[in-house]
């Protein structure tokens, strides 16, 4: 049976704790409970200040010193310490980010592309200058793909960017889409969806960040709120907390919440719309699907790999990320409650064969398998 060797940066404390458990992070401990009952021995190697190993049931954690190595140049170390470790002929080495990826010669090798990062809007017209860095950027980009490495990506939107640069064929190359875990009943979907439920929750759970819509959003909500009975989450945290808090002030039908990632699906159960109003930076949303997966209507930007997943019309709304659009967007899905509930019915039956994370883990078996 194989080792499997996932290099990631630093996400546990040497006594087992993680500092942090986002999309990504979730993804690894996800792919770690599948390598696990297929008797895959899984390590996570990340950096640390001082070496440490530590067994859980499902990986163990080993620190890594780094030396002189510094930010995202610490993945050498890691790399080189995989190197001493692994079985050429039969381990694999994962690396959790592309970004993280180094050459490893003659061992198997695979890297997670999660997203383009890159097509964040500008803030001005382009100029000279900005050209030549959107051209730097992308070449650095590219260097993350290393000779020999097979690449899995949750999107075809990267897929698409990268043969305008390179030929394909040359590079071993799998989409595997985000999962979820849950999805609600027919029984409960009728429920929530009940005429009966004359108050339309919302959601927009999302890190508080420009780039992830927030300030396009928030203005909208509160244009509407006088006009609809609606009742309104911001679901999560980041530096435009603050200014969420100051602009609902006394506002009783929005609140600010958080919650982990194993109440998203309950979370997500009793809301009616889910809206990803985000500007760039973004995959198969994980949020997105989840929120489709509990029978919430999507109403989504056309943005990175969110528009692998919805089609407008049929299974939620995808729009420009513009105020006009989503104002416009929003206004008929709350004016339009049975056409919302159909699209909402209509993203449960898309994903739920796709999506469903034992689709996912067979895709993540037969990679494995593929490389050994």
């Amino acid at each position: 049976m194989p080792n499997i060797y996932i290099i990631y940066r630093a996400m546990f404390a040497n006594d087992g704790t993680m500092h942090t458990l986002g999309g990504i992070e979730n993804y690894i401990l996800n792919l770690c409970d599948v390598f696990s009952q297929q008797g895959w021995h899984c390590h996570i190697v990340q950096p640390a200040k001082k070496m440490f190993s530590l067994a859980q049931p499902q990986y163990t954690v080993h620190g890594v010193t780094t030396g002189l190595y510094r930010g995202n140049l610490k993945k050498h170390a890691l790399a080189k310490w995989v190197s001493k470790q692994a079985n050429k002929h039969n381990d694999i080495v994962v690396f959790a980010t592309d970004s993280y990826s180094v050459t490893m010669a003659d061992y198997k090798t695979l890297a997670i592309q999660h997203g383009i990062s890159w097509d964040k809007p500008r803030r001005s017209k382009l100029r000279l200058g900005q050209y030549f860095t959107s051209l730097l950027n992308q070449y650095k980009y590219l260097s993350h793909i290393k000779a020999g490495c097979s690449l899995v990506c949750v999107d075809h939107n990267f897929v698409n960017w990268y043969r305008t640069w390179f030929n394909i064929e040359q590079q071993h190359i799998k989409v595997i889409y985000n999962f979820y875990n849950e999805k609600i009943t027919e029984n409960e979907f009728e429920q929530k969806w009940s005429e009966q439920n004359t108050t339309i929750k919302i959601i927009i759970a999302r890190r508080f960040v420009d780039y992830r819509g927030i300030k396009l959003i928030a203005p909208i909500i509160k244009q509407l709120l006088p006009q609809y009975n609606i009742q309104v989450s911001f679901a999560g945290d980041g530096p435009l907390k603050p200014y969420l808090a100051e602009l609902f002030a006394n506002e009783p039908k929005v609140n600010v919440i958080q919650y982990g990632p194993d109440e998203s699906f309950k979370v997500h159960k009793s809301q009616h719309i889910a809206i990803i109003p985000t500007l760039g930076s973004e995959g198969t949303s994980l949020s997105m699907i989840e929120a489709m997966a509990a029978g919430c209507m999507v109403i989504s930007s056309n943005v990175g790999g969110l528009s692998n997943i919805i089609i407008n019309g049929f299974n939620g709304r995808l729009v420009m990320p513009n105020r006009q659009e989503f104002t416009q967007v929003l206004t008929t899905s709350l004016d339009s409650f049975e056409q919302s509930k159909v699209l909402a019915y209509n993203g449960i039956k898309s994903i739920e064969q796709v999506c469903a994370k034992a689709n996912w883990a067979q895709h993540w078996v037969e990679t494995i398998n593929e490389l050994r």
